[in-house]
């Protein structure tokens, strides 16, 4: 019965086998694409059916899929419990092979086998209709007491590489899998594979969310510093991410934001959900995530879209502060895109190879801001049950966004100044001085000049921030984006909700430039969002959208409490329609209900409870 099973692989994958390597560079395409490289670690031959349904560009065959379906560390893979190969090669062939379809599989090869000389695996392999192999499991991803064993056994980085080496001898597509070791990193780039998996570590969440978006800076800085040193040597490589505090469709944003990797591998943030309709929904939103384009075009600048004047003129701006290592703030109200502004600012600056650091000062206690921004010792505090960096240091030698700096406390406001002049920080519970280098990015929906005039800003710390201001539009100040905006809004609404959204209605275009947008770019966002869930042809007409005019027009002489109402009871009316269209579009089922919402339940049943709705 097994060997009839060997056969069928063989046979339902012999096409495969007479692809040439022009086909693989098709998959491993060199330079940043709009539309990132997705692979995905099949745990099981039903995750490995969802990915290749949802269209990932490769599967991952690894022995710590299979530990990780039956519920425990993928590090198991490292230990003697059986061969990982032959582990490996059970997995392919009963669950990864007859479920992928046309997806490419790439198998993971330990290189240190004594069972199996490497030349018979990866024939075997290849005559599977394998595509490629990677060195997994790594010795890369190893450290200490664990890594020194594996090394005096012979796994180490030199037997990897003869692996990789041998794999491209034979046909096979090599791609190497390593840790954020620059060194290790461009060994492995400088033996001819294919491709790079990056991995800060294994897969982790984080319940705390200051730990989680810590931690996700400290791996942000640490890939940064192995893709540098490759690409300075094979610029052309293609390199993607892997584990670590990734586990979120928001955190590989951040990553393609502040990185140059060209795409990501996902393990355990898909195989952790045990539902169908979860794990295709979290496929779509990470292939919804898309890489702003490095070059500016006639439509914008990198991930801001724009071709009116204003923009220009804003561009222009960017471009020529960039380079200047001053402080930059950043004014424009709520919604006008102020932390892609601060993205690009680091971006196309010298400090493009460090980390970006956000903070929001609006909604950190004031107790903690000195915590959030300078760190803290083991014991400083009840609860400082370890050392902890603050924002300063994450930012060391990059770039820190303060966005709503105009909310900082007087308290907050002498910190941040000492720190920016003294170019130094103290952790709170410490007692040395730790020196930083950070250009500093702050944003306020407030002009700051109108705060010091009002006492409710200190002048010094403002001539400190403002060494150059910037001010971003509002959407009702260029109405003539609005078509442009809508090309990533309806090409993110496509994936999200797995329907071919064509474009918005002629009559659907003109009421949107005849609205005021107060909510400006959030709120066209949520507008298009809106009517691709109540409608269901692909030419989106707005149906449930209503314009508000400017003030001055429709809400002349009207407190601006009464047009806070209006535009409150407006977006009232229409999130009870939103819902009550996703609940019968999912028959009743909350929780599918709140998967079509993008809210989690705990909102959903909130909003019924308000409605009295609520069974």
């Amino acid at each position: 019965m097994e060997h009839q099973g060997d056969n069928k692989v063989t046979l339902d994958r012999s096409v495969r086998e007479l692809m040439d390597s022009a086909s693989s560079d098709l998959l491993w395409r060199n330079g940043r694409a709009t539309e990132p490289l997705l692979g995905a670690i099949a745990d099981s031959g039903q995750l490995a059916r969802l990915a290749a349904r949802e269209g990932v560009d490769f599967l991952l065959a690894l022995s710590a899929g299979v530990y990780r379906a039956l519920g425990v560390s993928a590090l198991a893979a490292c230990l003697p419990y059986r061969n990982s190969n032959d582990l490996m090669e059970a997995h392919l062939r009963e669950s990864v092979l007859p479920s992928a379809g046309e997806t490419l599989v790439i198998a993971g090869v330990m290189a240190s086998d004594p069972t199996c000389s490497v030349r018979e695996r990866l024939d075997r392999l290849k005559s599977w209709g394998v595509r490629g192999v990677t060195n997994y499991p790594t010795v890369t991803l190893l450290d200490g007491m664990m890594r020194n064993v594996f090394e005096s056994e012979g796994c180490t980085v030199d037997a990897e590489i003869a692996l990789l080496t041998q794999a491209r001898q034979c046909g096979l597509d090599a791609v190497a899998f390593t840790g954020t070791d620059p060194d290790v990193a461009v060994r492995f780039a400088a033996c001819g594979v294919n491709a790079l998996i990056v991995s800060p570590g294994q897969t982790r969440q984080f319940d705390d969310i200051h730990e989680r978006r810590d931690r996700l800076q400290q791996a942000i800085r640490e890939l940064n510093v192995a893709l540098k040193a490759v690409r300075s040597k094979h610029p052309t490589l293609p390199c993607l991410v892997f584990g670590g505090p990734i586990s979120l469709p928001e955190d590989l944003e951040l990553v393609y934001r502040q990185t140059s990797f060209d795409g990501f591998v996902g393990g355990s943030v898909f195989g952790r959900y045990p539902v169908e309709s979860s794990v295709m929904s979290t496929f779509r939103r990470f292939k919804s995530v898309r890489i702003p384009s490095a070059d500016p075009g006639e439509a914008g600048l990198g991930p801001m879209i724009g071709s009116t004047d204003i923009m220009r003129r804003l561009f222009g701006l960017i471009r020529r502060v960039a380079t200047c290592d001053l402080n930059v703030c950043i004014e424009g109200e709520s919604g006008v895109g102020k932390e892609l502004v601060a993205t690009h600012i680091h971006q196309l600056s010298g400090r493009s190879h460090g980390t970006l650091v956000t903070l929001n000062c609006g909604a950190i206690p004031d107790s903690l801001l000195e915590s959030e921004l300078f760190g803290h010792e083991r014991g400083a505090f009840t609860g400082a049950d370890h050392r902890r960096l603050g924002k300063f240091e994450l930012a060391h030698q990059g770039t820190l966004f303060l966005d709503e700096v105009g909310d900082l406390s007087p308290r907050g406001q002498v910190a941040l100044l000492r720190a920016i002049q003294q170019r130094e920080i103290t952790r709170v519970g410490g007692d040395r001085s730790i020196a930083v280098n950070v250009r500093v990015l702050a944003a306020s929906n407030q002009p700051l000049a109108a705060l010091v005039e009002q006492g409710k800003f200190r002048a010094d710390l403002y001539y400190r921030l403002n060494n150059v201001a910037l001010t971003v539009p509002p959407l009702r100040d260029r109405l003539d984006d609005i078509p442009a905006l809508l090309v990533p809004i309806l090409a993110t609404l496509r994936v999200q909700m797995g329907r071919a959204f064509l474009d918005v209605s002629p009559q659907f275009r003109e009421r949107l430039r005849q609205h005021w947008w107060p909510g400006n770019l959030r709120e066209l966002q949520h507008v298009i969002a809106q009517a691709a869930l109540l409608e269901d042809e692909p030419l989106l007409k707005g149906k449930h959208f209503v314009a508000i005019a400017a003030p001055a027009k429709k809400f002349a002489g009207a407190p601006v409490a009464s047009l806070a109402e209006a535009i409150a009871g407006r977006l009232k009316t229409e999130r009870r329609e939103q819902v009550q269209q996703a609940l019968h579009a999912a028959k009743g089922n909350k929780s599918r209900a709140a998967e079509l919402l993008g809210v989690s339940r705990k909102t959903l049943y909130a909003w019924l409870h308000e409605w009295d709705v609520v069974e």
